[in-house]
């Protein structure tokens, strides 16, 4: 069933342009700006051809104009997503017969999976062998104390998908990225309580302190080596094997 939704074509637009195309004058401009620049170039290396898309708690879709030009792409999401935009709106993980699909995105969502090896299964199940999946998920990030939501490191998020293929998890920014996304995130909750005029600055705070984390982050790139890292987000790209046997089928719906 499609979903209704709730919030205007322009809120819905607004959504979309701040994931999508990231502003300096955003809190979280490096964040996006990492997690996009990663996820196009993944997308750019899936291989052929690519018929049938799945996109996992979709969202306003902001990342749809990445995707091949020629691929029907399905959009699911839970109950309650206010953008209108969802092809199918259920609770259940996930709905669609054995090998539906040919790409599978889950992008800063499977960490509300609650169950992640169950996840990864039907995520394998969905997929056509020789299929790709796109999971992103934070690791440097706030969470809802009343929510379920698990924590990734980059090994501990490829062992999930041991027995695919072609498992890479990519970094998407690192140390500077994760503090001057927490600090302007800290500045928007401080930012929330403060008189009008003077929440009106805040979008010149976030600049200075973007157009300063570039220039950390470029200094980090360059010269930070070593085993331990701390990125914000991470984003990883599995292959199913061409010859896996196949999984048991579910209805489509």
């Amino acid at each position: 069933m499609p979903c209704t939704g709730i919030v205007s074509p322009r809120a819905l637009e607004r959504a979309r342009r701040s994931r999508r195309r990231p502003r300096l004058t955003q809190f979280d401009y490096l964040h996006l700006r990492c997690l996009v620049r990663d996820l196009a170039a993944a997308l750019a290396e899936v291989p052929g051809p690519v018929a049938d898309v799945l996109d996992v708690y979709c969202g306003s879709r902001p990342y749809d104009d990445l995707l091949p030009p020629d691929a029907r792409c399905v959009g699911l999401d839970v109950e309650g997503n206010p953008y209108g935009v969802a092809d199918v709106v259920t609770n259940d993980f996930l709905p669609f017969g054995a090998e539906s699909f040919d790409l599978v995105m889950c992008i800063e969502a499977f960490h509300y999976v609650k169950d992640p090896a169950h996840g990864v299964r039907e995520l394998r199940r969905v997929l056509r062998p020789g299929g790709v999946v796109l999971v992103a998920v934070p690791l440097v990030w706030e969470y809802d104390r009343t929510i379920l939501e698990h924590r990734y490191t980059g090994p501990e998020l490829a062992a999930l998908f041991a027995g695919w293929e072609n498992v890479q998890v990519v970094e998407n920014g690192g140390r500077t990225v994760a503090w001057a996304t927490l600090t302007g995130s800290l500045l928007r909750t401080a930012g929330a309580r403060l008189p009008r005029v003077l929440r009106a600055l805040l979008p010149a705070g976030y600049l200075g302190l973007n157009g300063f984390a570039l220039l950390l982050d470029a200094l980090e790139r360059r010269y930070a080596r070593g085993p331990t890292t701390l990125p914000i987000n991470l984003l990883l790209t599995a292959h199913r094997p061409l010859d896996d046997e196949r999984p048991d089928a579910k209805p489509l719906l």
